[in-house]
């Protein structure tokens, strides 16, 4: 559709679309040649303005006589006009250091990087924690802390940590524990909850304890991950004028309330690293089509993977957005292969 329009009509679109997003207000031809100094006739602008409404990228407002974008405009603009924005070297540096001051840890770089990305935007940051599509056992300890209760710690090849106690009836000494871990870790590394659950079957006492009690971790684990999904700076976001009704607000509570925002997002986006963008009427979810989403998986792996992005009306900065998007998932994705690098083999 680019060949359609001609190169001013090109710069038009762009700078009404970039006027829209800074101010919130229909943009006039008056407007723009004051502005932007096009060297042209109003009559021009007006007549490029109406072919462009005519190929639906614009609309006009019935209360303003200038022009606002459609959500095909802002897909124009995104694909045709916006280039291959980057976060400034300058944003970069600091970006880092945020990160570089904070534990190396998953949640805690979690929260930092929606903060980040909240801030960038101006509107709702959207993270999940990373996951495995099947989540596995990588290894588990067994600790003694009277004599008859155990620590089990389970880490997943996600990274994940988990501790549960086991009551036991008669004690068990640490040496006993630790060859214990060792033998059954051995056999259910990568295993399933489900495969665990069979491998239990054909243990007796003790052993059959705790391998019960891992796939019991592990099938937890799976349930909770289908409903997490974080979010940064919903009041900022509310404070902007498509959020100003009570009732457009109490309908973006309802979108990030659950987990159902999480089931419609995960699958649009397959690949580490990919990312999307999706704007108003593209959204596949109903309860979506007020608002643009830009979204993108991070992890270590294809196979242990989380979801950051944002939320926020159309009417969004989609250069700072998506550069921002893509620059911290990359730099979540390289944190969690440090994680996984550091940890001592089995």
């Amino acid at each position: 559709m680019s060949d359609e329009l001609s190169e001013r009509q090109q710069k038009i679109l762009k700078l009404i679309v970039q006027e829209y997003v800074q101010t919130g207000r229909a943009v006039g031809s008056k407007a723009l040649i004051d502005r932007y100094k096009l060297g042209v006739s109003p009559a021009t602008v007006r007549n490029d303005m109406g072919i462009l409404e005519d190929q639906a990228f614009l609309q006009h407002p019935h209360t303003s006589a200038g022009r606002v974008p459609t959500d095909s405009g802002y897909r124009y603009y995104v694909e045709n006009l916006l280039g291959n924005p980057r976060v400034p070297m300058s944003e970069q540096i600091r970006i880092r250091h945020q990160f570089s001051q904070v534990e190396m840890q998953v949640a805690a770089s979690m929260k930092l990087a929606a903060a980040v990305l909240a801030e960038a935007s101006g509107n709702i940051a959207l993270i999940s924690p990373p996951r495995s599509i099947q989540e596995t056992v990588r290894h588990f300890e067994l600790i003694s802390l009277r004599d008859h209760l155990i620590l089990l710690i389970l880490v997943t090849q996600s990274g994940t940590v988990h501790e549960s106690f086991l009551h036991i009836d008669d004690p068990v000494d640490q040496e006993t524990l630790s060859a214990t871990s060792r033998q059954l870790n051995d056999e259910i590394r990568d295993m399933r909850h489900t495969e665990i659950q069979l491998q239990a079957s054909r243990h007796e006492s003790f052993s059959a304890l705790v391998l019960e009690q891992i796939a019991a971790l592990m099938q937890r684990t799976e349930q909770e991950s289908t409903a997490e999904l974080h979010s940064e700076g919903l009041e900022r976001a509310l404070r902007q004028p498509e959020f100003s009704h009570g009732g457009v607000a109490q309908q973006l509570l309802e979108v990030l309330r659950g987990g159902a925002l999480l089931s419609v997002l995960l699958p649009q986006v397959r690949q580490k690293d990919d990312l999307r963008i999706f704007i108003g009427s593209e959204n596949v979810s109903d309860e979506l089509q007020s608002y643009g989403v830009i979204i993108a998986r991070y992890g270590a792996t294809n196979e242990v993977t989380g979801l950051l992005g944002i939320l926020g009306p159309t009417r969004m900065p989609y250069d700072r957005s998506i550069s921002t998007v893509r620059y911290v998932s990359h730099l979540l994705s390289d944190l969690l292969r440090q994680v996984h690098a550091d940890e001592p083999e089995q």
